[in-house]
């Protein structure tokens, strides 16, 4: 009997220390609330931006056939003037680290040409600045050749959107600028790039044209993900 008892005692002993280790053991079963941080943290933007203008942000070619037949594409890299009417020119943005330039059709039969322009700066607050710089020289620019006119209006794309609508014949001054003969270009900044889309030349209304260029703006737009510090 004293032999079975000691017996029972130890199986006993030996249970409860089996059910004490695996309680002290943590549990195996991930904390919902720690991974979802987790997961947060993994996902959250790192904060850099792209330096440099690849091929991959600009509008394709077949953005372009908006504006009509797809023509030769000519696409070039270095600082160079932004493309802008003459008398509202505003030179080259001096500060950039990269920029980019691509126009699309041969401008014949009276057909426009598309352009697009990417600069990027070393960081938003210079973009910002370059836009800035963008936007006094759209709004003060009023008169061309008689009897040409701009009118420059805000634009609802990104940041700091600006839009700039030539009236050729001037007609928009008794009359309504839709329909007057003219053209359109649009100018936008995300993070730290800074964006021209426009129709140089061409037989339309500016109606027509900024209709076409406020899209094609928005397209752009959104290829400039890697420029956002904010992600996409």
């Amino acid at each position: 009997m004293r032999t079975l008892a000691l017996t029972s005692t130890s199986a006993l002993c030996a249970l409860a220390l089996t059910a004490c280790t695996a309680e002290a053991e943590p549990s195996a079963t991930p904390d919902p609330v720690a991974s979802a941080s987790t997961r947060a943290a993994s996902s959250s933007p790192t904060g850099s931006v792209a330096t440099d203008v690849a091929p991959e942000v600009m509008l394709t070619e077949a953005a372009w056939t908006a504006v009509g037949p797809a023509g030769p594409r000519d696409e070039s890299t270095g600082a160079v003037d932004w493309r802008l009417p003459g008398a509202c020119a505003a030179g080259a943005p001096t500060d950039a680290t990269a920029m980019r330039t691509v126009s699309q059709g041969t401008g014949e039969f009276e057909s426009p040409v598309g352009v697009q322009q990417v600069a990027v700066l070393a960081d938003a607050d210079a973009a910002v600045a370059e836009a800035e710089r963008l936007t006094a020289a759209l709004g003060a620019c009023t008169e061309g050749e008689p009897p040409t006119r701009y009118v420059s209006e805000p634009l609802a794309v990104g940041a700091q959107g600006l839009g700039l609508a030539t009236d050729y014949y001037g007609a928009s001054a008794s009359g309504s600028l839709d329909d007057a003969m003219g053209t359109y270009v649009a100018v936008t900044r995300r993070g730290n790039a800074v964006m021209l889309v426009g129709l140089d030349g061409g037989e339309g209304t500016v109606g027509s044209a900024r209709t076409t260029v406020s899209g094609l703006a928005q397209q752009g737009w959104e290829l400039l993900c890697p420029f956002d510090s904010a992600g996409c």
